[in-house]
């Protein structure tokens, strides 16, 4: 009967997934078309450089659509070929759009984006923002639920967990100097979300992403050299937006053209472009290091499943 249930739980989660791509998926196709089919000018609204936007209409991605797409094909893929490995893969895909997804429902509930975004378009957002929120939470429950019999522990992954930890107090070091600067108050409306800092109906805050980041490269490390069974999905997730995450930062400072006084520039513009740097080389490496090939994974369950020899007694 356990079984059975987590069998179903199993192909809810992939699923689940599978819908959270199409959605994000979905949208993106309609940004790229009111904006001429230039990926470029998507790409720099979800870098947060509205001056390159040049669309018809305003756009409704950001940058954690682009990664929840990722994420639902991939959880999508390991629920259908490695269920052994479902249960965390499903819960790293959850708490994804849970943190992608949960600033908008704050933020689609302002009046003012009703005229600026036009009421239809709005009410579209918000049925995409609640149904990724419930799509999160029955990933979560479908985790819990998807038989996960005992096994070996998997293989220590002391590298990756050691770059996760140190992105993540990179990360939360740059976040106390941006709270230093900002202020206590200033910083809360910016980690919330607000009208000047919005430049999507389905933005997730900077401050908030890479809080949230901080959080899941935090619990990913600890779990990675616990070698604990959800260390390798959390890691991945946790690998995959921090690499999103250094991309944004690149290639604003490519576009200002940061990097060509770099070398004469201050020390904090040198440190920071030495950190935006560090996140995409981190998130490269974690996402190689924690890499599992489907077929490794499938002929792990197939040596698990097979019967014990039994021993005859002469």
């Amino acid at each position: 009967m356990g079984r059975v249930s987590g069998g179903r739980a199993r192909w809810a989660g992939v699923l689940a997934c599978a819908l959270l791509a199409a959605g994000s998926l979905a949208w993106a196709v309609r940004d790229l078309s009111v904006a001429h089919w230039h990926p470029g000018r998507v790409w720099w609204l979800w870098a947060g450089s509205p001056s390159a936007w040049g669309g018809r209409s305003v756009q409704v991605t950001s940058l954690g659509d682009g990664v929840l797409l990722l994420l639902g094909v991939w959880g999508a893929v390991r629920g259908v070929r490695a269920p052994r490995t479902a249960a965390p893969a499903l819960a790293a895909v959850g708490a994804c759009a849970l943190v992608v997804r949960l600033p908008s429902s704050w933020l689609l509930a302002q009046p003012w984006t009703g005229p600026w975004g036009g009421e239809g378009l709005r009410g579209l957002a918000r049925a995409t923002d609640l149904a990724g929120l419930l799509l999160g939470v029955l990933l979560l429950g479908c985790a819990f639920a998807v038989r996960r019999p005992r096994a070996d522990r998997p293989p220590p992954a002391r590298t990756a967990a050691a770059v996760l930890l140190l992105s993540a107090g990179l990360l939360a070091v740059w976040e106390a100097v941006r709270v230093d600067d900002y202020g206590a108050v200033a910083y809360r409306g910016a980690l919330l979300g607000n009208r000047s800092t919005t430049l999507t109906l389905l933005a997730t805050p900077q401050p908030w992403w890479a809080a949230a980041l901080v959080l899941l490269a935090l619990a990913a490390g600890i779990a990675c050299a616990a070698r604990a069974r959800a260390g390798r999905a959390l890691g991945t997730a946790a690998g995959a937006m921090l690499l999103a995450w250094g991309l944004v930062r690149l290639s604003v400072g490519l576009r200002q053209e940061r990097f060509d006084g770099a070398l004469s520039g201050t020390p904090r513009l040198q440190l920071s472009l030495a950190s935006t740097l560090a996140y995409v080389l981190a998130g490269l490496a974690v996402l190689a290091l924690l890499r599992t090939p489907v077929r490794a994974g499938a002929a792990v369950e197939e040596r698990a499943a097979a019967p014990a020899p039994v021993s005859r007694a002469r």
